[in-house]
């Protein structure tokens, strides 16, 4: 029941009209707020599918690349890159370079890189081991919402005054 005071002057038709508006402004509203947010889905994934020197762009929660060496004589085996979506839009990059035989020195050197237009490089993570077959590396970093990240991996195995090294390159995950 709808109780109208008549001493405040309120009138029923006055009420229906006020109602009218509110719920006018409320849908217009809603139908902004739905037509926003899928403008901003449709933006970011527009590139899906895309190959940008030499990743291709996916919704895929990780990606991996590894290179694997099959010369004989050689001594860096194997380089590999990882990245993955772990969520609240942190990623994890991992990167590992194995050696036939031990080596003085095993480099991992990450490039973590957004597209943005083209790819660019948003950090540096990696390390060293000295007298090894194997090493890898693993950094959980937090990035931006809203773009396609990869990893470049830069693997190098030295022993004496041999040096090998190859980069490999993950394709692009999009991260919310």
């Amino acid at each position: 029941m709808l109780y109208i005071n008549p001493e405040r002057g309120l009138h029923l038709k006055t009420v229906i009209r006020k109602l009218k508006k509110s719920v006018v402004a409320m849908l217009a509203l809603s139908l902004f707020l739905t037509l926003s947010s899928i403008s901003v889905s449709a933006d970011g994934l527009e590139d899906l599918g895309k190959e940008v020197d030499g990743s291709i762009l996916t919704n895929e929660e990780s990606a991996e690349a590894i290179w694997q060496n099959v010369a004989r004589g050689s001594i860096l085996n194997q380089g590999i890159g990882k990245i993955s979506d772990i969520g609240n839009r942190t990623v994890n990059i991992y990167g590992a370079t194995l050696a036939y035989k031990t080596c003085d020195k095993l480099i991992v050197k990450m490039y973590l890189q957004r597209y943005d237009g083209g790819w660019v490089n948003c950090g540096t993570y990696g390390d060293t081991a000295t007298n090894a077959a194997s090493m890898s590396r693993s950094y959980n970093v937090k990035v931006k919402g809203g773009y396609y990240y990869r990893v470049r991996v830069g693997c190098v195995a030295q022993k004496g005054g041999t040096s090998e090294s190859q980069m490999p390159v993950t394709n692009g995950i999009w991260i919310d």
